[in-house]
This record gives structure tokens, sequence and C-alpha cells, in this order.
């Protein structure tokens, strides 16, 4: 394994023609050479879930898919943990991150640039397995669940993933990718807890500190991406705009769903 590590790194930064190796590289993975089969999951998931999958339970049953969900759930966090892992565990990561996180190195010079692709295919291959969350709603007719909030949070997550893969390719990523997928082992760890049955469900009682880890998560990457934008550091200006843009709807979205869960429906309980 270190072997054939040692062997990409060497192979990318040993020839005058980096930039078209990396493009090779990236193109060789599953789903990176070509928008239409991302384009073909989107498509097909929002079909899904606002047309065919409504029609087709609307004279069914609801199914109860306990065990499925159960293995997503434990999928989730093992996934998740993985990429967390890696980044906490790597000799180097963080140490580079640190160094270079605002002015990376050359990328005919980066040990890590190999590596930084690849956690940032895998962080891709995360956010479209996250739309099965949807199907699982839509199948236990859950259809209220399924909000402008959700859909908009996980099409664009895949959509501007795959951009970010494909073309900005900007290493600084990597940090918002880590925190995003620390905070799915949280939510994900919970709903596999929840789903164990209420002899473990009456000690949950941090559910709603999840929404707050999510929007403390908002405002960090945010602030993160000012601090890139402000210190002109080296990174593509539409990665800035799109992902602050991105996150920015997302998280006032976040917000309302706080308020209306947390804090007018607990409020109108009390007065009636």
């Amino acid at each position: 394994m270190e072997g054939t590590m040692t062997s990409t790194r060497n192979f990318l930064n040993t020839t005058e023609e980096t930039y078209n190796d990396e493009e090779k590289l990236l193109n060789s993975w599953l789903l990176v050479a070509s928008p239409w089969p991302v384009a073909a999951i989107l498509t097909g998931y929002l079909t899904f879930v606002l047309w065919l999958g409504p029609r087709l339970m609307a004279s069914r049953k609801p199914y109860e898919l306990k065990l499925p969900m159960m293995v997503y759930n434990l999928y989730q966090v093992i996934y998740n943990g993985c990429l967390v892992g890696w980044f906490f565990t790597h000799p180097t990561a963080i140490s580079y991150i640190m160094q270079h996180g605002c002015h990376p190195l050359d990328p005919k010079e980066n040990p890590l640039r190999t590596e930084l692709h690849l956690a940032s295919w895998c962080y891709l291959f995360a956010k479209i397995v996250d739309m099965i969350d949807t199907i699982f709603m839509i199948l236990r007719k859950k259809n209220s669940h399924v909000t402008f909030l959700h859909l908009y949070h996980h099409t664009s997550m895949v959509a501007f993933s795959w951009l970010s893969v494909k073309y900005i390719q900007a290493e600084q990523g990597i940090v918002l990718g880590v925190l995003n997928s620390f905070v799915h082992v949280v939510m994900y760890t919970y709903y596999f807890l929840a789903g164990l049955g209420p002899e473990v469900q009456k000690f949950l009682w941090w559910k709603k500190y999840i929404t707050k880890l999510q929007l403390t998560q908002f405002v960090f990457a945010i602030a993160f991406m000012v601090y890139l934008f402000y210190n002109n550091c080296s990174v593509s200006q539409i990665y800035n705009v799109i992902w602050v843009t991105n996150v920015g709807v997302i998280m006032a979205l976040f917000v309302n769903f706080y308020i209306q869960t947390y804090i007018k429906k607990p409020s109108a309980k009390k007065t009636t």
C-alpha cells in the first residue's frame, strides 16, 4: 500500500506534464470525467422523490425499513468516521494544511496532492450516498419530511462537490469536508441509536444540539472562506463564491428550521 502511494506521488512529481497527468488521473475515477452521470443521478433522484415515488406509494402501506435504515446509519458513521480518521491520523495532513492552507505548494512539489484529490472524491461519493435518506422517507410515506431545505441541501452538495473535484480542486476544501464528515458521524450515530428502540431513545436528550452543531459548522465554513478571501489566499474565487453562497442558503434554511421546530412549536404548546 505504502509502495503504491509512493509510486503515485513520484509519478506526479517527476514530470513536466503534472497538470495533464492529474486530469487523466481524476478522469479515470468514477463519475468525474463527464457531468452527465452526476446529472443523471440528480435527475433520477428528483424524479423519484417528487413524482414517481409518491405515485408508487399512493396505494401502498408504508414500508418499515428498520433493518435497511440501521445498516445505512451504521455505514454512514463508519464511512464518515474513516474520512475524519484519515485526516487526523495521517502523518502530514494536519501539518500541511496548517503550513500551506492559505498558499498550497506547487502541485509538482506537493506529496499530498493525490491523496487530497482522492479525499475530495470520497467526499463526493458520500454526498451521493446521503440522498438515500430521501428514498427512505418516500418509501415510509414520510413525504412531509421532504422539504425544500432537504432537497436543496442534498442536490446542491452533490452538484457543487462534483464541480470542486472536477474543476476547482481547492486543497483548502479538505478542512470543510472533514468538518462536515464529523457532523455526519454525530448525526448518524444519533439516528442509529434512536433506531434501537425506546429503551435507548429515552437517553437521547441531545437531538436539538445536532442542529446547533450543524449551524456552528456553517458559521465556521463561511468564516473560513472569508478568511481565504481577505488574506488573498491561493484559492479560486469561484470556489469562495460557490460555497459561501451555497452554505449561506443552507444555513438560512437551517435557522428557519430550528426556529420553527425548537422555538415556535414549544412556545405554541405552552400557550394552548
